[in-house]
This record gives C-alpha cells, structure tokens and sequence, in this order.
C-alpha cells in the first residue's frame, strides 16, 4: 500500500487536564476516578450557516459540570477510606490525550485504581430510558453498573449498543489497561450532537441535577467499602 501525502511543518496544538484530588484514608493506597472530559469542537468554519461555534453544552459541558458538582457533594462528607480523583481530560474530541496522560502518568499507580466512572453527555434525558434515569455503557462488562444501581444509582444498560459507545469515551483508554471503566450517559442521539446547536437553551437542568444527586451517595459508598469491581468471564476489553 503506498499513500502520497504533502510534506510541510508539523502542526503543534496543546491540551491541558484538570485534576483534583480528595485524599482517602486506605493505608493500600486505593482510588476512583470520576471524571469526563471538557473540550468540544471549537470553531469550525466548515460549519453550515452563520453559527461556526460548537459550543458542546451536553457534550461534554454537562459532564464536567457532573464532575465538579460531585467533587463539592463528596469534598463535604467525612474523609473517604479510598483517595477520589476528579479530573477533567482535554482533547477526548482530538483523540483522548488527555486521558492517555493520566493513564500514563496517574496521580497513584494505575493498579490502585479500583474503578472509573466517566460523565459524558448527561445534559438531556433519553427517551429509552425511564425518566431521571442514566445509562451506564458496557453496563453487562462487570459488576460496576448493577452495585452501583442497587445503591441508589440511577443506572440502566446502555439502549443503543449499535452505537459501541463504550469504546467512544475516555472510559476505554483505562479499560484496555484493567482499570473498571465505564461512562455514565443519557444520550438520547439527539440531531444537535456535534453540530452548533448544541447550546445551554436545550439542556434539561431538572434531570441533570436529579442524575447527578443520584450518583452522589453510590460513588460515597464505592469511597469507603472494601468491594473492588471486576470484569465479567471474556468482558475484559
């Protein structure tokens, strides 16, 4: 196979990562890592009409907001047994070097990282699903999403695995590594994904703020008990 392509200078673009870190108690050094990433697409000339901003209100703005609303809720209970790392990755749009860093340079060994819960895409509710209700991708991988529903966590199986969007979010640049990873969505394939119209006017705040307090409790649990995730037989990607 040959490919011709024009030869000129690299092009350089720089990402930066978010983080914050509530520190545990557990003398075995264990974590989670609740996170989503927060870039979108920028200004794309090739835009139709007038409007050439991608503003990424649900995507992925309301992941980030799920994240720093958790940290608040989490940072004003008593001190976690398990440290919680909070981080928001840049360029997931470009390729996921954001996570990729962090997975490669992990603010604890990436071994003591118990789970991964990734936001993304949580700004509208999915007429799939029930009412108030997230859904959580690969949810049949491991025994994660179930534990975590029987907490108190609004948390069904992903309504579109055609779609493969377990493999399309942060959540499996740590998978692939061992890390129980998955991310939280209500993505209900709505027409304005990736285009300009993805704006603040369309977000659904009632059922924001209703999943994100569901999640509050579960991930509180997930801190202090000694359960570790696992993959299910053959579902480790």
């Amino acid at each position: 196979v040959r490919i011709d392509t024009a030869a000129g200078e690299p092009t350089k673009s720089r990402t930066y990562n978010a983080v914050g870190i509530l520190a545990g108690n557990n003398p075995a050094g264990e974590a989670i890592l609740v996170s989503a990433h927060r870039d979108h697409l920028g200004r794309r000339e090739t835009a139709q009409g007038a409007d050439k901003i991608y503003n990424g209100a649900d995507d992925d703005a309301s992941g980030t907001v799920a994240v720093m609303e958790l940290a608040d809720a989490l940072a004003k209970k008593k001190k976690p047994e398990r440290t919680i790392i909070f981080a928001c990755f840049g360029s997931e749009e470009a390729g996921g070097f954001g996570a990729t860093y962090l997975r490669e340079m992990p603010p604890v060994p990436l071994d003591k990282i118990v789970a991964m819960v990734q936001f993304e895409m949580i700004g509208r509710p999915d007429s799939k699903v029930q009412a108030k209700t997230l859904w959580l991708t690969g949810y049949e991988r491991s025994d994660l999403g179930p534990t975590l529903a029987r907490r108190g966590a609004r948390l069904v199986q992903d309504p579109h695995p055609e779609m493969s969007f377990f493999t399309r979010s942060d959540n499996i640049t740590f998978a692939r590594r061992g890390v129980v990873a998955h991310t939280v969505s209500s993505y209900g394939l709505h027409k304005e994904y990736h285009t300009p119209a993805d704006e603040t006017k369309a977000v659904d705040y009632a059922h924001m703020t209703e999943a994100i307090a569901s999640m509050i409790d579960p991930i509180a649990w997930l801190a202090n008990t000694k359960f570790r995730p696992s993959w299910k037989p053959g579902m480790k990607p």
